[in-house]
């Protein structure tokens, strides 16, 4: 029995991992997950397909009102000259109203309709953005468990070395206390560095719209080193053309060129003339007069003409120049915007290419100091075992290499996060500016 148990179990801890449940996340399988659930972006394509809808059906401002009628009626009277009659009657009928200001009307449908699809990209590179920045924040707070637990093992392997020492009655009780409490300190750092990570992936999960089960093991396909991928940034070409391709600038441009349509075509409506057309025939108008007993059927038909101009909207401080008034208030308030949104964009351009070239030189400078610190824990370590170095200088020089390394990791994420946003204020797709 007690060889079947233990049969099971070592059939159990060599099949187990076969089962294990894992899932792998690159940075464009995040994007592409939160394309297709984000929140933001589903609100933004319904707000985009009724703008297209208003736009492509505006057409159906031509049509006329056609509508289709059939009456029947039983007279009778009663006076001196008694009435008995039937009739029946049935038709079709439509009117049309000629709006003078429709063609300023569907053009203010497109220039909204523009508008909207500006907004709904601008959404879904300022979604791509904030996924791929959360993405890389991930591997920097993964690199920060990793050098906790690194720092872990390495006081892990000192205290040992130490208390093997003391064992042989070589090492001083001070360095043994200073291995253990070294050692100690590091394990709450570890796991909360994991807890921290943990909870980010937890949000960002959410984020993107990935459900997993408690017991799958989540897998982040993606390096920090993508910083180096970093292509050359054309400052002046960037700077000049900043304005032009800001989605920001695009959209006010179209609510600018649609609010001038609707005053256009308010001030049609209120000015000038409006003309209704309508027409009716009716193939069938049987009556039928039962005291004399007489029957008729006379088709017949009509069309009419009528032109209207309303006078209220000449009154000087009539409602109707008011409503004028407020439409071109709007285009000069867009206006002023569209000014202010267009040195602010520049400002931030230049902000961030700033922040690109000063990420770019304290990431060489990163790198250079994590070379010095390899080297210099390396012969720390071996003049340690050789007994020319005591613990404390050990650990200094460990805890260097490991703030080295983290300060690089660093220094990536800060590169990537700032191209990131740039390429979302130039409204590029995101990744436009490294070299895949």
């Amino acid at each position: 029995m007690k060889q079947y148990i233990i049969t099971l179990l070592i059939a159990g801890l060599l099949f187990s991992p076969l089962f294990a449940k894992e899932i792998t996340i690159t940075a464009d399988y995040a994007v592409e997950l939160a394309l297709q659930n984000h929140i933001d972006i589903k609100t933004a394509q319904i707000s985009l397909e009724q703008n297209r809808r208003s736009y492509a059906h505006s057409w159906n401002n031509v049509l006329p009102d056609v509508s289709a009628t059939g009456t029947a009626s039983e007279t009778r009277t009663y006076s001196s000259s008694d009435t008995d009659k039937s009739s029946l009657k049935a038709g079709v009928s439509a009117s049309l109203s000629l709006d003078f200001g429709l063609a300023d009307k569907i053009k203010q449908l497109k220039a909204e309709y523009n508008s909207g699809k500006i907004s709904y990209d601008d959404t879904v590179r300022s979604t791509q953005t904030a996924v791929l920045q959360s993405f890389y924040n991930l591997l920097y707070l993964k690199e920060k468990v990793e050098a906790a637990k690194s720092t872990c093992e390495s006081y892990q392997r000192q205290y040992d070395q130490i208390l093997a020492k003391a064992k042989r009655g070589v090492s001083n009780e001070l360095d043994l206390l200073t291995a253990r409490v070294n050692l100690e300190t590091s394990k709450p750092d570890a796991d909360n560095a994991e807890k921290t990570y943990l909870n980010e992936l937890v949000s960002f999960l959410n984020t993107i719209g990935l459900s997993v089960e408690p017991d799958t093991t989540v897998i982040l396909d993606g390096s920090l080193d993508y910083a180096d991928k970093l292509g050359e940034i054309n400052k002046t070409q960037i700077i000049e053309t900043c304005e032009s391709t800001s989605s920001e600038v695009l959209q006010l441009e179209e609510k600018i060129k649609a609010s001038k349509y609707s005053k256009k075509s308010t001030a049609s409506q209120l000015y000038l003339p409006s003309v209704n057309v309508t027409a009716s025939a009716y193939p069938y108008n049987w009556q039928n007069e039962k005291i004399t007993d007489t029957t008729s059927n006379t088709p017949n038909w009509t069309v009419s003409l009528g032109v209207s101009l309303p006078l209220s909207s000449w009154i000087p401080g009539s409602s109707s120049k008011d409503s004028v008034a407020k439409i071109d208030d709007t285009i000069k308030t867009y206006e002023l915007q569209l000014e202010n949104t267009k040195k602010s964009v520049r400002t931030k351009v230049i902000e961030k290419i700033k922040n690109i070239e000063l990420s770019q030189k304290t990431l060489k400078a990163r790198k250079m100091n994590v070379e010095l610190a390899e080297k210099s824990y390396q012969m720390t370590e071996d003049a340690y075992n050789r007994g020319t170095k005591d613990l404390l200088t050990l650990q200094k020089s460990l805890d260097t290499l490991q703030n080295a390394k983290l300060q690089l990791s660093e220094e990536q994420y800060t590169l990537i996060s700032n191209v990131l946003a740039l390429e979302n204020t130039l409204s590029l797709p995101s990744g436009s500016l490294f070299n895949n």
